[in-house]
């Protein structure tokens, strides 16, 4: 569906007719003047984002599977998926769009105070035109120009609690940088078939330095790096461990073919290469309690999954993987889906909370 095109329709406006005939031109002027500076209509919106459902695939034509069913998706379903996928895509886009058209007109109600009539404050008004608190409303207007810049320069209209965490960069280095690392963080993370989050955007933000170049290819690049090596991704063929905290194990790294395993920070027993060795030993398995929690024995059961897959994932495997002949999905792709995945975890693990040592 076309969008309305408000500059097209003014230069159909003042075209005057061939003939010289005027007598009509005022009336007509006023008249679509009036219905191009009103818009397209309110329910014409609403549809047009309601039509995007008629994009999906028919529910009937989904095949239905069953629970636990970890089967691969046949080409069909890959392509069902992809197209929802779109869809839902377009339609996230259009309720963040929205969001800021929402921010932009309550900034002209708070100059124009036009509630001041009909209701006691402007947070009154906010709360019962949008159904929002004031202090959100605040931030989204606070916002707003800087998500409007993002997603003209990207094309990509930023989610609200992404733009919170640029005006941070925002705010120290410009406007300019905040779009630049927002443009970044979302490049970089598609790399690793990720999404850019606020987490990530703020993971960025505080591990840049405290100066950044004036020369914006410059300042792009001091960006660039930053974020690959806050996200874990270097341009070479090895793939460092994101850092997200500087407390956090800055020297560990994921091994990757043709690489060193950094060492582990002293002090770091459960690390692989660390009191355990290389092919495990005495304390390599965590002692259970008598009585452990459910959620802390799922940890400590995911780590002797993970301490067997480091011993079993050496440098030889990966050597010789990478030399057999493969049908479908080959080395190269096995390889990355095992980086993307070692990376979400360890994301999962710097974000959580330190808590307290045993006994302590």
């Amino acid at each position: 569906m076309a969008g309305y095109d408000a500059s097209a329709a003014l230069d159909d406006l003042f075209a005057q007719p061939d003939d010289g005939d005027t007598s009509e031109v005022t009336e007509t002027v006023t008249a679509r003047t009036e219905s191009i500076l009103a818009g397209p209509a309110k329910s014409d919106s609403i549809e047009a984002v309601l039509r995007l459902a008629e994009g999906l695939p028919r529910l009937d034509d989904v095949r239905e599977i069953e629970e636990g069913d970890r089967s691969e998706l046949s080409a069909l379903e890959q392509q069902q998926k992809e197209q929802t996928e779109e869809v839902i895509a377009a339609a996230v886009a259009a309720g963040n769009a929205s969001l800021w058209v929402v921010a932009q007109g309550l900034e002209r109600v708070a100059k124009g105070k036009w509630w001041r009539r009909t209701h006691s404050t402007l947070g009154a008004y906010v709360e019962d035109k949008i159904g929002r608190s004031p202090v959100y409303a605040r931030q989204l207007r606070a916002n707003a120009p800087l998500a409007l810049a993002t997603a003209e320069r990207t094309g990509t209209v930023p989610h609200p609690s992404h733009v919170k965490e640029t005006r941070k960069t925002e705010k120290q280095y410009g406007t300019d940088a905040a779009v630049t690392l927002y443009e970044v963080v979302r490049d970089v993370s598609a790399e690793l078939g990720e999404k850019p989050t606020a987490a990530s955007l703020s993971a960025v933000h505080v591990r840049l330095p405290a100066e950044l170049p004036a020369v914006p290819e410059q300042q792009r690049a001091v960006i660039e790096e930053t974020t690959r090596r806050t996200l874990g991704v270097d341009r070479s063929a090895s793939i460092e461990a994101p850092v997200f905290e500087e407390k956090s194990n800055g020297g560990a790294s994921i091994e990757a073919p043709g690489g060193e395993a950094a060492a582990a920070p002293s002090g770091d027993a459960g690390a692989p290469g660390a009191a355990d060795g290389p092919a495990g030993g005495e304390g390599d398995d965590i002692e259970d309690a008598e009585i452990v929690p459910e959620y802390l024995a799922t940890l400590k059961d995911a780590l002797k999954q993970l301490r067997a897959l480091d011993r079993a994932l050496t440098k030889d495997v990966f050597a010789k993987a990478a030399t057999e002949p493969a049908e479908g999905e080959g080395y190269a792709e096995v390889r990355q889906a095992i980086l993307r995945r070692a990376t979400a975890i360890r994301n999962k693990a710097l974000h959580a909370p330190e808590g307290q040592p045993a006994g302590g």
